[in-house]
């Protein structure tokens, strides 16, 4: 079957002399794995610019739920968004992004939620003429939401928080918690306020941010561009 849908690339490997194959997170089929011929070619109406992480795309493209690599007939550019390439921390947060999002989502399962919420982050990281520096933290506490382990408010008056049970404690749990700085961090983002962290503090927690998805069976060790936004010390 055909259909028409917003879609949102997440990452591609290139396929034979100029094809590719590519994930995409699409409204109405969920995420997709999609071979786009001839992609790599300079005569191409569906350009690998356009499977660049995180733009936002109309695509119109096969659906069999018997095949692990589908179709696309036609792509368009849906919402316009300001690449600036010299901005490297933004397009690095984008790579970083399309890396757990590909890892976090199912193929073929629709959650228009988590696809509203990719798209909106989005335009919100693009939008900006410089790129928050949290932005990569405030979003994996975000989409946590829609993956079922958002941080309890209860108790946020508390100074630990425990990344098992994903709520805030009084004393110090045994593993895997949060020393006081950090959840005074995690709760400023839980109540979108304004949030100022020293670059060491941000890089070890976006660490245990990553911990947090471990103990909630989501693995993200293997994902290796947040280490880049490590290093450029923003």
């Amino acid at each position: 079957m055909r259909y028409k849908s917003r879609a949102i690339p997440l990452t591609y490997i290139k396929q034979g002399e100029s094809s590719i194959i590519s994930k995409v997170l699409t409204e109405e089929k969920g995420l997709q794995s999609f071979i786009i011929k001839g992609a790599r070619s300079k005569k191409s109406k569906n350009k690998i610019s356009f499977f660049e992480p995180l733009r936002l795309l109309k695509i119109e493209a096969s659906y069999s739920p018997k095949k692990t690599l589908n179709y696309i007939q036609e792509v368009n550019i849906h919402y316009p968004l300001e690449n600036n390439k010299k901005i490297i921390t933004r397009n690095f947060i984008a790579v970083f992004i399309s890396e757990v999002n590909t890892r976090v989502l199912q193929e073929n399962e629709p959650v228009k939620e988590i696809f509203n919420f990719i798209w909106e982050a989005t335009i919100s990281l693009y939008a900006a003429k410089d790129p928050d520096i949290n932005f990569a933290l405030k979003y994996l506490v975000g989409l946590s939401r829609f993956l079922g382990f958002y941080p309890s408010r209860k108790d946020i008056d508390k100074p630990f928080f425990n990344l098992s049970s994903g709520e805030f404690c009084d004393k110090k749990p045994a593993t895997n918690y949060l020393h006081k700085k950090q959840s005074d961090y995690l709760k400023s983002i839980i109540m979108d306020e304004k949030l100022s962290i020293p670059h060491t503090d941000r890089s070890f927690f976006l660490n245990q941010l990553l911990l947090y998805y471990k103990q909630h069976h989501y693995n993200l060790e293997s994902i290796k561009s947040h280490l880049i936004i490590e290093q450029l010390r923003v």
